[in-house]
């Protein structure tokens, strides 16, 4: 069932995820956000930006911890999707002009649990990433642009059409509404992957000298 306490376009964006045939059990809700948080866990265990918001070693606890509340925060603003109810592959995407979410919206947000986070370098360094990347994507984005926010398919699913599924959903909804997608990736073996649905590089940068970043755009 879809929550009432969500955006009208995330809440249009279901229905057509609903008409494709994807099923009310795959669609980002409280109840399972777990599940999304261990699909990205596994998909992104090899990924460069979290060895580096983690200090070189990927901590998976930590990174867990993080996603668990960022993932909840996001949920009335999010539109998060999964190839099944197994979760194989999940697809998290935010309308145009969502908000950023900041540290003091953490602070608020999380179980007492979750405060020693806020003493863990990682945060920061998440946040200083975050702020990095807006302003290189801020310029392609409208009032028509969608953004892919995570994407990201379990190892042993991988190269099994999971992610595909998801991606295709979302190009065919922009293709149906006459908007745009835009994501980031900090690895350029993906920007072939990209470019096979229909995205084109628009930015190319390097952060603090080591860290690849690349802005992608789907239409328009």
């Amino acid at each position: 069932m879809i929550s009432e306490n969500i955006d009208e376009r995330i809440r249009d964006f279901y229905r057509f995820a609903a008409d494709n045939d994807f099923a009310a059990d795959s669609l980002l809700r409280e109840d399972n956000l777990d599940k999304y948080v261990e699909t990205a866990l596994d998909g992104y265990s090899e990924y460069p930006l979290f060895f580096h918001i983690l200090g070189g070693s990927y901590d998976r606890k930590t990174l867990g911890r993080m996603m668990s509340v960022d993932f909840k925060l996001r949920l009335p603003s999010t539109a998060g999707i999964a190839s099944s109810d197994n979760y194989e592959s999940v697809l998290m995407i935010e309308p145009p002009h969502t908000g950023r979410i900041s540290l003091s919206q953490y602070v608020r947000f999380a179980d007492p649990s979750y405060y020693p986070l806020l003493f863990k370098p990682a945060i920061y360094r998440q946040m200083a990433f975050e702020k990095y990347a807006l302003e290189k994507r801020k310029p392609f984005l409208d009032d028509s642009t969608w953004y892919m926010y995570i994407f990201a398919t379990r190892k042993e699913f991988q190269h099994r059409g999971y992610g595909k599924k998801l991606m295709n959903l979302a190009v065919s909804y922009a293709d149906k509404k006459s908007c745009r997608l835009c994501l980031e990736t900090n690895h350029i073996d993906n920007i072939a992957l990209y470019e096979h649905f229909g995205f084109r590089t628009v930015d190319t940068s390097v952060y603090k000298n080591k860290l690849e970043h690349y802005v992608m755009m789907y239409g328009g």
